[in-house]
């Protein structure tokens, strides 16, 4: 009868290397994490910022609507901040290149986007909107040479610098849409005499954001990268490999592509609750779709 101590336990047994899905999962270091999370808000509250301006320019939304789109563009703006401190950037984020020269100039714009943000939504809740108006579009102006720093901090691996700015800015676009649009359309659902031009009017905005990332995917996928980044667990047969590249073209572009088209027609309709209810849907698919893109982008330096 063998001994305990001969007895193998599950440490001792050997390990199974994952595969498929799994192993592509495992392989995003949780280095990268961090950067992800800081891109993903930084594109929320900007794009936030530029849509309901735009929205606010046109007409037709109310006031409580851009006071809380603007004050929450200031929230997550000041998250993202705060997340920028407590980064201590290198040369690299788990093997792939970054240039930290671009950070610092980066963060600074992010608290003058937060600031003006802020300054947006009080000039509107106190009834001042055109004061609002004017700092909302320098702030805005700030938010696209923010996109342009971040862009240069991860541009050393890409082909090109236009390749992952115009995905920032496409991406930044995007997120801004699909969360004003999502969020306008809970006025309709208190208020039935609102006029359904602006919901219609964001409903195309992301429609062609999502157009315009299809564009710029297949441009950068298709064209190599400038420095293969080097992560701790790479993953075997680059870009086209990736389960998470497919993912975010299902995801990410195609199912949230549908979604956005749907709302559009309900909207047209007048089915706002419906819309509503797509755009939700929607919102999860895109922000999904980002997450994945930037993810593929620290494993590949392909900015899909």
């Amino acid at each position: 009868m063998p001994s305990v101590a001969s007895i193998p336990t599950a440490l001792d047994l050997p390990r199974k290397a994952p595969s498929g899905a799994a192993a592509t999962l495992a392989a995003v270091n949780a280095e990268a994490l961090p950067y992800t999370l800081l891109i993903i808000l930084v594109e929320l509250a900007i794009g936030s910022l530029w849509v309901t301006l735009a929205a606010d320019l046109r007409g037709g939304v109310t006031r409580g609507f851009v006071l809380t789109m603007t004050a929450l563009a200031a929230v997550v703006a000041g998250l993202a901040y705060w997340l920028a401190l407590s980064l201590n950037v290198g040369p690299d984020v788990d093997g792939y290149l970054i240039d930290a020269g671009w950070f610092e100039p980066m963060r600074t714009l992010l608290l003058v986007v937060t600031g003006t943000s802020a300054f947006y939504a009080f000039m509107v809740f106190m009834g001042w909107d055109p004061a609002g108006r004017i700092v909302a579009i320098g702030g805005s102006v700030v938010g696209v040479i923010c996109v342009a720093f971040l862009a240069g901090m991860l541009a050393p691996p890409v082909w090109g610098y236009a390749g992952v700015f115009l995905a920032l800015l496409a991406g930044t676009v995007a997120v801004g849409a699909v969360s004003t649009s999502m969020t306008w359309g809970h006025w309709y659902l208190t208020e039935g005499s609102l006029p359904g031009r602006p919901l219609r009017e964001l409903a195309w905005i992301l429609i062609v954001a999502i157009v315009l990332q299809v564009v710029l995917l297949a441009i950068n996928a298709a064209i190599p990268e400038r420095i293969t980044p080097t992560p701790a667990n790479p993953v075997d047969g680059g870009l086209l490999a990736n389960p998470l590249f497919w993912f975010r073209i299902g995801v990410g572009l195609a199912f949230a592509f549908v979604l956005a088209v749907l709302a559009l027609r309900t909207a047209q309709i007048r089915s706002m609750q419906s819309a509503t209810g797509l755009l939700y849907i929607c919102m999860g698919a895109v922000f999904t779709g980002e997450v994945l893109a930037r993810g593929v982008q620290f494993l590949t330096a392909h900015p899909v």
